[in-house]
């Protein structure tokens, strides 16, 4: 290869290199746009915590469903709500059963 065209080759591959690395530093400086809810990282040991911890997801996706209802006019915006009341009617029944089942297992264990 001719040497003339090697040198400004390999300057070009070094500066994108030394370029990547300063954004990838200054990447992680930077705070994330929507952190992980705290309530994800606290303990759920008794059932009552499981609980509301489950309650608190359950709420969240309920928000969630009603803002995304929000664009929507009319009759698909009130399917859309009652979709959403729907949904959490199900997640709080499938959330007491998952209560009921850890105190059960609870129990059988001792």
């Amino acid at each position: 290869m001719n040497k003339k065209l090697l040198a400004p080759v390999l300057l070009s591959c070094l500066a994108t290199l030394g370029l990547s690395s300063t954004a990838a530093v200054h990447a992680a400086d930077t705070p994330q746009a929507s952190p992980d809810p705290a309530r994800w990282y606290q303990a759920d040991d008794t059932p009552k915590a499981r609980l509301r911890n489950l309650n608190q997801e359950t709420a969240a996706a309920y928000a969630e469903a009603l803002a995304a209802c929000k664009s929507l006019k009319g009759k698909e915006a009130a399917a859309c709500r009652h979709e959403a009341q729907q949904a959490r009617k199900d997640d709080t029944a499938r959330a007491k059963r998952i209560h009921d089942d850890y105190e059960r297992s609870l129990k059988d264990d001792s």
